[in-house]
C-alpha cells in the first residue's frame, strides 16, 4: 500500500466532528491541477450541452489520517446534458474527491446509467490512476469487495437525481456504494501491485438537488470606479481590498467583494433613499461549493470561544452617504455556501465602501498583534494597517512587510523552512500567497499577515515594517517592535494570574467586558485570543 499523503481538494470546509476508525489508515498523493490531455480516456474539458448545478445530499467516506463517514450535504454537483437528451456527464462524481474531471452516462427514459471502470484521475509523476468502481464493505474497511464492471444508475425525479441501490452503516462499517479504486502501481519496493485497491472514497444514498441560480451580470454600459472595501476580520484586525463599484439608475454593482474566492463575481444592491439594500444572491461556484453573498449579524460567544452568525432574511442594509458616495453597515457582509443557513461562511465585519484614489503615501506603523512560543517554532500574528499616516486607505496589493529579529537587519525566509519558496525572501506581499497552489498552503506564511511561523528561538525582540509602492513611489513605515519579556510582564503569551482573567495585548489586566482583542488564560493553561466587539 502506498504511503503518501492525500489532501482533500475541497473549498475551505468548516471544521466538523468525524467518526474515526480504530487506527489510522494510509493516505495518498494530493490531487494536482488536471492536465490538458492524456491517453487514459479521462474527460477533462466540460462537454457541450446544458450545464446544471446541484447541491448534494447523502453520505460519503474518505480518509484524512482516519477513515471518516461524513455528510455530502451542500457539496456542489455539476451535470451536463446533451442537446439531444441521450447523454449526461457528471463532474467530480465522488463528492469528496474533487478531481476536476467528468464521467459519461447514457439517458434512457427516467434513468441515467454510468458505466463503471471510467478513469477519473491520473497521477502523472507516479504513473497510476483512479477508476470508478462499485465498492462493498462488510465490517472491515481494509478488505472491501470491488468491481469495475457493470454500471451505476441515477433515477430522474423532476429536476433532481437519485443514486440507486446504495447503502451504508458507519456503526457496523457496512457499505455498498460507488467509489474509487487505484489502477496497478509500483509500490515503495519497486514491486507492481494489482489494480483494484480501494482509495477509501465512497458515496451512498446520494441525491442531487437542482439549483436554478444565475450570478449577477452588470449592464453592458456600466461604468465603475475603484472603491476601498474596509472591514474588520474575525481575528480582530482591520483589513480590506479594492473593489469596482458602479451606480446604474437605482442599482449598485460591486465586483471583488470575495477577493480570495470569487474576485470577478458581482454583487447587486438597490438604492432606497439614504440606504442601499443588498438581498441574498448567488455569487458563483468554486471547486466543491456554491457561494452566496448575504448579510446578517456576527457576535463573539465568549462561552464557546467562537464567532456566531445570524443571517435573518439574508439581506445586508448599508447607510448611504450621497455627498461622498460612500456606504457602510455596522452589521456583517459575508459569502456563505448555503442560501438558508450558515455554512462555511467568510465574514466581513462592519464593512465600509469609499471611493479610492491611489497616491504616494507612507504606511501607518504596524504592530505585532500576537506572539506565541510553540517550542518547535514561534507563531507571530501581525497587525498591518491598510492606512497611511494620515488615515487614508492604501492599496493592499501594493503593500508588503519585513520582519526584524533582535537586530535592524531584515529577517530572511529560506526555502528549506518555508515550503513553496524557490529562493530566499525578506519582503512578504500582503496578499501572499497570490497563487493558491498546494505547496504554498504548507508554507506557514498566511495571507494578509494573519500569521507567520518563525523557525528561530531565543530572541528578545521582534519587529515588523510595511512597505507601500503606491502612486509610483516607495515609502516604508516605522518599525513596530514587540519585546519578548519574561512571564507576567507585558507578554501576551506569558500572562499569569487567576484562570479566566483577561489581558490586553500588552499584558495588562482588563475587565471581562473590555472591548477589543484580549488574551485569556484558561484553567488548563492554554492562552486564548478573542475579540469583544
Amino acid at each position: 500500500m502506498k504511503y503518501y499523503s492525500l489532501l482533500l481538494a475541497v473549498l475551505f470546509c468548516a471544521a466538523t466532528s468525524f467518526a474515526q476508525s480504530e487506527s489510522p489508515v494510509k493516505r495518498f498523493p494530493a490531487f494536482a491541477p488536471a492536465a490538458a490531455a492524456d491517453d487514459h480516456g479521462i474527460i477533462y474539458d466540460q462537454p457541450q450541452g446544458t450545464h446544471r448545478l446541484y447541491v448534494r445530499e447523502g453520505k460519503a467516506t474518505y480518509v484524512n489520517l482516519y477513515f471518516k463517514d461524513d455528510p455530502q450535504d451542500g457539496i456542489l454537483g455539476e451535470v451536463v446534458f446533451s442537446e439531444d437528451g441521450t447523454t449526461a456527464w457528471f463532474k467530480n462524481i465522488l463528492s469528496h474527491a474533487a478531481t476536476g474531471t467528468w464521467v459519461k452516462g447514457t439517458i434512457e427514459g427516467d434513468k441515467i446509467t454510468v458505466p463503471l471502470g471510467q478513469t477519473v484521475y491520473w497521477f502523472e509523476n507516479d504513473n497510476y490512476g483512479m477508476k470508478l468502481a462499485r465498492v462493498k464493505v462488510n465490517g472491515n474497511i481494509r478488505t472491501p469487495s470491488v468491481s469495475i464492471k457493470g454500471e451505476i444508475t441515477f433515477l430522474i425525479k423532476g429536476n433532481d437525481l437519485y443514486l440507486q441501490d446504495t447503502s451504508g452503516d458507519p456503526e457496523t462499517s457496512t457499505y455498498d456504494g460507488i467509489g474509487l479504486v487505484y489502477t496497478e502501481y509500483k509500490d515503495e519496493n519497486g514491486n507492481m501491485q494489482p489494480a483494484g485497491e480501494w482509495a477509501y472514497y465512497l458515496d451512498y444514498n446520494t441525491i442531487y438537488h437542482f439549483k436554478d441560480v444565475t450570478p449577477v451580470t452588470p449592464p453592458a454600459d456600466l461604468t465603475t470606479k475603484p472603491y476601498s472595501m474596509e472591514y474588520q476580520s474575525t481575528n480582530g484586525f482591520q483589513t480590506g481590498n479594492l473593489v469596482d463599484v458602479g451606480f446604474y439608475d437605482q442599482d449598485v454593482y460591486i465586483r471583488g467583494v470575495s477577493h480570495d474566492n470569487l474576485p470577478d463575481a458581482w454583487m447587486k444592491g438597490n438604492v432606497k433613499g439614504n440606504k442601499i439594500v443588498f438581498p441574498m444572491q448567488y455569487a458563483g461556484h468554486m471547486s466543491s461549493f456554491m457561494l452566496y453573498f448575504c448579510g446578517g449579524e456576527a457576535y463573539y460567544d465568549s462561552q464557546a470561544y467562537a464567532w456566531k452568525y445570524v443571517l435573518g432574511d439574508g439581506s445586508a442594509t448599508f447607510a448611504f452617504d450621497q455627498r461622498n458616495m460612500s456606504f457602510r453597515t455596522d452589521g456583517m457582509l459575508a459569502t456563505n455556501s448555503a442560501d438558508d443557513h450558515v455554512d462555511r461562511i467568510e465574514a466581513y465585519l462592519q464593512p465600509v465602501f469609499r471611493p479610492f484614489t491611489e497616491k504616494a503615501a507612507t504606511p501607518a506603523k504596524p504592530s505585532i498583534g500576537y506572539y506565541q512560543d510553540m517550542n518547535a517554532f514561534t507563531i507571530v500574528m501581525l497587525n498591518l494597517p491598510l492606512q497611511d499616516t494620515n488615515g487614508n486607505f492604501i492599496d493592499p496589493a501594493k503593500l508588503s512587510y519585513r520582519l526584524y529579529i533582535d537586530d535592524d537587519e531584515p529577517y530572511i525566509l529560506y526555502p528549506d523552512e518555508y515550503k513553496g519558496l524557490t529562493e530566499p525572501m525578506e519582503e512578504v506581499p500582503y496578499f501572499f500567497p497570490e497563487d493558491k497552489v498546494e505547496a504554498y498552503s504548507r508554507s506557514y506564511i498566511y495571507e494578509r499577515g494573519y500569521a507567520i511561523y518563525i523557525f528561530q528561538k531565543g530572541f528578545d525582540r521582534i519587529g515588523v515594517q510595511t512597505i507601500y509602492r503606491g502612486g509610483g513611489e516607495e515609502h516604508s513605515s516605522e518599525i513596530g517592535y514587540y519585546d519578548i519579556i519574561p512571564a507576567g510582564v507585558g507578554s501576551a503569551t506569558a500572562v499569569t494570574g487567576t484562570a479566566g482573567q483577561q489581558f490586553d495585548l500588552t499584558g495588562r489586566p482588563v475587565a471581562k467586558q473590555h472591548k477589543g482583542l484580549t488574551i485569556t488564560r484558561m484553567p488548563d493553561g492554554r492562552v486564548v485570543k478573542h475579540l469583544i466587539p
